[in-house]
């Protein structure tokens, strides 16, 4: 947490580039998720800019709940924003709300662009419900993600 912060944030004031998924963890449902501040906030406090991303097709090869699938040949891609610029005292509900809406809309294009798509009737846990597939809602993922995290306490309370 805070240690692996202040490394991003010395980087970042050095001219280093750095990734963060502001997400936290992977996306059950394949949309995204409500995202944390940090990213915001180091790009905030190191003044330099934030470049949403999104990623797609990964999911099919290593993803929570499903099995690993390290075929070769799966497409993967990579849709890259426009840089956002915060200003260091800007409304930081705002700008993460703006943030996840960019990240959306890059995943949205690169979805529908990508050329690995389910066959219609297919079982499709690595797709969205949304197009189509079998993967969680957000709500469903939600669940099961707060299911997750509670199993994890209790095992660390248990060893």
């Amino acid at each position: 947490g805070a240690a692996s912060y202040a490394a991003a944030l010395r980087a970042l004031r050095a001219g280093e580039v750095v990734g963060v998924f502001p997400e936290a963890t992977i996306s059950r449902s394949f949309t995204v998720k409500e995202i944390k501040s940090g990213a915001l906030r180091l790009a905030q406090s190191a003044d330099v800019p934030l470049v949403p991303v999104a990623l797609w097709g990964g999911q099919r090869l290593f993803t929570k709940g499903l099995p690993r699938d390290l075929t070769r040949g799966r497409a993967v891609t990579i849709a890259v924003g426009e840089p956002m610029r915060p200003p260091r005292r800007g409304d930081g509900d705002a700008l993460t709300a703006e943030l996840r809406a960019r990240m959306q809309a890059l995943l949205d294009d690169a979805q529908a662009q990508h050329p690995d798509q389910p066959e219609p009737g297919t079982d499709a846990p690595w797709q969205p419900r949304h197009l189509g597939g079998t993967a969680p809602t957000s709500e469903e993922a939600a669940v099961l993600d707060r299911e997750e995290v509670a199993a994890r306490r209790a095992a660390r309370k248990q060893g």
